[in-house]
């Protein structure tokens, strides 16, 4: 712990170039084991410090107290400590409008190693609203820096925008802000749930959509006229295969006579978070009427065997046969506005799902 001290008198301001470099890689390395974290995050001096570097005019000097930031928010005891610190010692370091400045520079060098930091602080959800309070203005800028690919001049990717969106998502006040007309987030976001380049930008918008999908106050939004949600939700499920003009006709325009080349998600993870977003807009009557009259069903039949076939995935064989489950069921057969309005016991739940389930995959297979 004293050797680690000792350091923080080489990590000032005004210290030599050469003795900051030296004081701050030993300090990076530090922070990629759990002692070395735990003693960096018990040391608020050096924490300071920290921060303090990550605006030095020496650029490896700057990336190497990022990445040290990045390392030591990764769990969320250590994301709490930085974030509170951070706080306390505000106006002279605010670490989320630092990040927010930074990511949303066109000329920035580090703005994907913040978009990182921000996107470890979001995901502690009891961090978010204080978040939201210095991001909400930025949030438009945001938007526009991840949804245009070559926005920053530096080649920083920002695909780690996604994440730091679902994370704000969380919390009903993210869902708002994501979901407001004014802002027009969601429309931004949308595209990227099939953007084949990056995972993390792909599972970062499909998070986004599957927070405010469980979220019922959201569901008319989501399957509105225009069925840009809807879509986002069933491309990445979609395939190559042809349906009968009939079938055609149910689905939503952009889903229609897909080519050959149509490829499904390839993360089975992905699948069943979007199967899972299907699942919570089975709820009412009303969405229930809307995803059939939508060719759901005929999509998920087609999905069902390539998973069963191709995917091999249980669970989201599973997750699909749950949705198929409540979609082939008359209106009366299912005797009920709303599902979640119901409560039953956990032993006749399993029951019930082992049975349904069976008779589900009999229609499938």
């Amino acid at each position: 712990m004293d050797n680690v001290r000792e350091l923080i008198q080489f990590m000032q301001p005004n210290q030599r170039l050469d003795l900051k470099a030296v004081a701050l890689t030993h300090v990076l390395s530090l922070t990629g084991s759990t002692e070395g974290k735990d003693a960096i995050l018990s040391l608020e001096d050096m924490l300071i410090a920290i921060f303090g570097l990550t605006l030095d005019a020496n650029s490896t000097v700057a990336k190497d107290a990022v990445l040290s930031l990045i390392n030591l928010t990764a769990e969320e005891a250590g994301a709490i400590r930085v974030f509170e610190l951070a706080k306390q010692v505000q106006p002279s370091f605010d670490i989320v409008g630092v990040a927010a400045k930074q990511i949303c520079d066109e000329q920035a060098e580090l703005a994907d190693a913040w978009s990182m930091v921000l996107s470890n602080l979001t995901r502690v959800e009891s961090l978010v609203h204080a978040i939201l309070d210095t991001l909400e203005p930025t949030l438009p800028k945001l938007a526009k820096a991840f949804a245009k690919l070559d926005y920053n001049k530096k080649k920083s990717k920002l695909h780690y925008l996604a994440p730091i969106f679902c994370n704000l998502t969380q919390v009903p006040r993210g869902r708002e802000l994501c979901c407001q007309p004014k802002y027009q987030l969601l429309e931004k976001l949308l595209p990227f749930a099939s953007f084949e380049e990056s995972v993390v930008r792909r599972g970062g918008t499909i998070g986004i959509i599957k927070n405010i999908c469980f979220d019922a106050v959201y569901h008319d939004v989501i399957l509105n006229e225009q069925d840009d949600i809807l879509v986002a939700i069933l491309q990445p499920l979609c395939g190559p295969e042809e349906f009968s003009d009939e079938d055609n006709e149910k689905l939503p325009i952009e889903l229609q006579y897909l080519p050959e080349s149509k490829t499904r998600e390839t993360d089975p993870d992905l699948r069943k978070m979007l199967l899972e977003c299907l699942l919570q807009l089975c709820a009412t009557r009303r969405c229930r009427e809307v995803l059939r009259a939508k060719g759901v069903y005929e999509i998920l039949r087609e999905y069902h065997k390539w998973e069963a076939k191709v995917g091999r995935d249980s669970e989201c064989l599973l997750a699909c046969e749950n949705v198929v489950d409540i979609l082939i069921k008359k209106e009366d057969e299912i005797g009920l506005d709303n599902y979640k309005s119901v409560e039953v016991p956990a032993e006749q739940a399993d029951k019930f799902i082992q049975e349904d389930a069976a008779y589900v995959k009999s229609l499938l297979d």
